[in-house]
């Protein structure tokens, strides 16, 4: 059996396992693998104790992998800026970003992560500054720490900062930062949290009564979406997609978060 089989063949073991402990409907409908494609799902209750499971889809070979966190690393650029008070929810900034719609134009904090806008961020780390984002990545683990207790060198330039500069971490690992946004807020004050989870909202989902936080990301040849299904508060079914097909597109892995999840796309405009 070849090895491209073999995977293929674990991941429908897997799932099957995964479908029969867990009959909720999201899951019970049959998720096909795409070639070059990697899909991490972790259902979990805040009312429940036990730890919650990953299910892993697809290319279960890009789990050993490390990969840049694309510009899903804005995600904790954000906490920073947050945490240290630099930006609001409603503080706008002229951005000229070329692949943004209707470009430059006033963006907020939502509206810079919800397109990816590489000017925002560069414009309000000025005053954030490495030294205060390094604290706010080594505090939540994101990035290893040195003997001596400081962080890894990960810093190229600021035109790095868009995609997490030499950061590398595996699929498994992006997915579990992102699962606990929504899980314990890596234990930050529910303000700081909240307005975090607030920047991070993609849209209502109608279907299933829910809302959808999410970020893309997109560097060397890899396509993130993150994506979480909220359903009331306290239970969330959180996503992680990542495509490295040659057909991979930002658009494409977004409508695969939401093909997942059965919702309707929002507008990408």
């Amino acid at each position: 059996m070849s090895r491209e089989k073999f995977s293929s063949l674990l991941s429908f073991l897997f799932t099957f396992a995964f479908l029969i402990l867990d009959p909720d409907p999201i899951f019970t409908e049959t998720i096909p693998s795409r070639p070059n494609e990697l899909i991490l799902i972790t259902r979990f209750s805040k009312q429940e104790k036990k730890e919650p499971e990953t299910l892993a889809i697809g290319s279960l070979e890009f789990r050993k992998q490390t990969f840049s966190p694309a510009s899903t690393f804005k995600i904790y650029l954000t906490l920073s800026l947050l945490e240290n008070h630099i930006v609001s929810l409603d503080e706008k900034q002229k951005c000229a970003d070329k692949h943004i719609p209707n470009s430059p134009r006033d963006l907020d904090l939502r509206e810079a992560l919800f397109y990816s806008s590489n000017e925002y961020f560069e414009k309000v780390f000025s005053e954030l500054g490495k030294e205060k984002l390094d604290r706010t990545l080594l505090r939540i683990g994101y990035i290893p720490k040195t003997k001596k207790g400081k962080a890894e060198p990960w810093w190229i330039d600021l035109d790095g900062l868009k995609h997490g500069g030499r950061i590398r971490l595996k699929p498994d690992e992006i997915h579990s930062h992102w699962v606990r946004i929504f899980g314990d807020g890596y234990s930050y004050p529910k303000e700081i949290v909240s307005d975090w989870k607030k920047s991070l909202f993609w849209s209502e989902c109608k279907e299933r009564a829910a809302n959808v936080y999410g970020k893309t990301g997109s560097w060397e040849k890899s396509f993130w979406f993150q994506g979480a299904l909220v359903q009331g508060e306290n239970d969330y079914v959180i996503y992680t997609v990542l495509d490295r097909d040659p057909a991979a597109s930002r658009t494409r892995t977004i409508q695969r978060f939401y093909e997942l999840v059965g919702c309707t796309v929002p507008s990408l405009e």
